[in-house]
């Protein structure tokens, strides 16, 4: 990011400085040239140059005009802990905070969905099994920061290629069902050649259940059947990512 400083950068960074300096819409609010500080050191160093609640900082600035939003931010992190914590958290979740609302909340979305799709258009372009870690960063990203839990699917081609990726389940923390019919017609319906499933645990366990093994074990008998294999079963937590297919207890060929 430090290329990316310019005249036009530092325009800006003055522009912003001057709002600020003249704003007298909301005086008690007033932050006068933090945020242009700010929005400088990014734009020059990348978000290295900046502490987690200042990274918060910056993003709430585009939401919430002439206030500082300093508070609000530290508020965010001790709540939820993290940035991602914070980005992957819930409307009702963010709403408890004061001062957030609904083009905050918005733009939160917007930074997750964003990610996503580029870690999607990356991995879409890579052979799965060459490439499962980008794979797994992906599903972390999308589900290892989730309270409750989701099951997803990842059907593919023959060159084990991503044809779609499918939510299947969302349900309460320790309870989300799944139907391998649904499975299977889903990948039918994409003419998908094999599929991996992928859930999370909220609870931060990243050991498999007696649950999880006998889901997987009526997936692949199935997939054996219908020439649709299930290649891997892989749980995802915020900070780790377990491979079933990695444990003895896979079902043999």
């Amino acid at each position: 990011m430090g290329d990316h400083a310019s005249p036009q950068t530092d325009s800006l960074a003055e522009a912003l400085t001057e709002l600020e300096s003249t704003d007298s819409f909301v005086p008690a609010c007033s932050h006068k040239g933090h945020r242009a500080r700010l929005l400088d050191r990014f734009l020059k160093n990348s978000l290295t140059a900046l502490h987690p609640h200042e990274i918060l900082e910056l993003l709430l600035t585009f939401t919430i005009p002439r206030c500082d939003t300093k508070p609000i931010a530290k508020a965010l992190l001790a709540k939820f802990k993290s940035v991602s914590g914070v980005i992957n958290a819930s409307d009702h979740e963010l709403r408890e905070i004061d001062g957030i609302g609904e083009r905050t909340i918005g733009l939160f979305y917007l930074q997750k969905d964003l990610i996503s799709y580029c870690l999607r258009e990356k991995y879409e372009k890579q052979s799965i099994i060459s490439h499962r870690k980008d794979v797994e960063e992906y599903l972390r990203f999308c589900f290892g920061q989730r309270r409750d839990e989701y099951v997803a699917t990842l059907f593919l081609d023959n060159a084990n290629h991503i044809l779609k990726t499918e939510i299947l389940s969302e349900g309460t923390v320790n309870q989300c069902t799944v139907y391998p019919r649904i499975v299977f017609d889903k990948a039918l319906r994409c003419s998908a050649a094999s599929f991996i499933l992928a859930h999370n645990h909220p609870g931060g366990s990243v050991s498999a259940s007696e649950a999880d093994w006998r889901l997987t074990e009526r997936l692949y008998a199935a997939g054996k059947l219908l020439e649709i294999p299930l290649l891997d079963h892989i749980i995802i937590t915020s900070q780790k990512v377990l491979s079933l297919r990695e444990m003895s207890r896979w079902p043999s060929v």
